[in-house]
């Protein structure tokens, strides 16, 4: 109840930024995206291989998807943990986690018996899956609060 008073008491667009569960999960699907991205970052040719490793693309694809989608992590992730640009990043982190979460029952699909590369975590793919699953619903928790958040607002 006082975190309530709190609120209140702040400015509206700095209340909207510290909401204890929102900054809860922001920090969680945000944080693990700037880790992941910047854990690929630090070595582009093993995230490439680890692409390649999945047989879904092709040349130049594989390069494009490497050079790519670690700065686009890293920059996403910190753009929801600062909630800036903030229902576009959190779309676009959901629709990345969709794309991962499609690609790793593609390896299970086809039988692939590969690392995945995804957080630098030595897991199985069933793990991976279920890890990426808890995030999507963190960020449509974080979509859902945003628009309650709105309606409230307007």
């Amino acid at each position: 109840m006082k975190s309530l008073q709190v609120n209140k008491a702040l400015p509206g667009w700095l209340s909207c930024r510290i909401e204890p569960v929102e900054l809860f999960f922001r920090i969680l699907l945000g944080g693990v995206f700037c880790v992941a991205g910047a854990g690929k970052l630090g070595n582009l040719l093993i995230f490439e291989s680890t692409i390649r490793n999945y047989r879904i693309l092709e040349d130049p694809w594989i390069a494009w998807t490497a050079m790519v989608l670690p700065p686009l992590e890293v920059i996403g992730g910190t753009l929801v943990i600062l909630r800036l640009l903030y229902p576009g990043c959190l779309i676009l982190l959901c629709g990345a986690l969709l794309a991962f979460m499609g690609a790793l029952v593609s390896l299970l699909a086809r039988g692939i018996d590969t690392q995945c590369g995804c957080l630098g975590l030595v897991t199985t793919i069933q793990v991976q899956l279920m890890i990426d699953c808890g995030l999507v619903a963190s960020a449509v928790i974080l979509l859902w609060m945003w628009r309650k958040g709105c309606e409230q607002s307007g």
